[in-house]
């Protein structure tokens, strides 16, 4: 209570010294160490670490999720250890001559859609062989691109073993 106004209490003088000083610092240092733990959980959850299987990764691309990009694409995707051989199926799909690495084929690999993809894993991993059925990207039809995501063409690839 204080001596003027006896209805009032008197606030407790403020804690100076050594000790106190302490104290405010391991709270502070408490409440940070909080903040980290907080951020990295936070973290941790938004990344998928530890929250979910192999599964649901976006490293895990599956080999058929191929059919429909270009060539260029598809190589751009690949690990340094994997590898690609690709077949022009011009001939059996369309009804074209194959120019798909010619001296008559005047176009980059940005020009030519793979139709089909098969390899030695499901997934797309470190060392996969990956095997590409493509086509001229002007001969890749609404009609051709459906008849490739259901498989029509793996037949024309003996990697696929079909």
């Amino acid at each position: 209570m204080s001596a003027s106004f006896p209805d009032r209490v008197t606030p407790a003088p403020a804690r100076h010294g050594a000790r106190a000083a302490s104290v405010r610092r391991r709270a502070m240092t408490g409440a940070a160490a909080a903040v980290a733990v907080a951020v990295a959980g936070a973290a941790m959850l938004l990344s998928g670490c530890g929250t979910h299987d192999d599964s649901d990764t976006p490293d895990h691309v599956p080999v058929t999720s191929f059919v429909g990009q270009t060539v260029a694409q598809v190589e751009e995707g690949l690990p340094s250890a994997s590898s690609m051989v690709s077949y022009d199926l011009s001939k059996p799909v369309t009804g074209a001559k194959a120019t798909y690495g010619t001296a008559k084929d005047k176009g980059t690999h940005a020009d030519w859609i793979v139709v089909v993809a098969c390899a030695d894993t499901k997934n797309l991993e470190d060392d996969t062989h990956l095997a590409a059925g493509v086509l001229r990207a002007d001969a890749y039809t609404g009609a051709i691109a459906r008849k490739a995501k259901d498989h029509a063409f793996d037949h024309y690839l003996a990697e696929c073993g079909k």
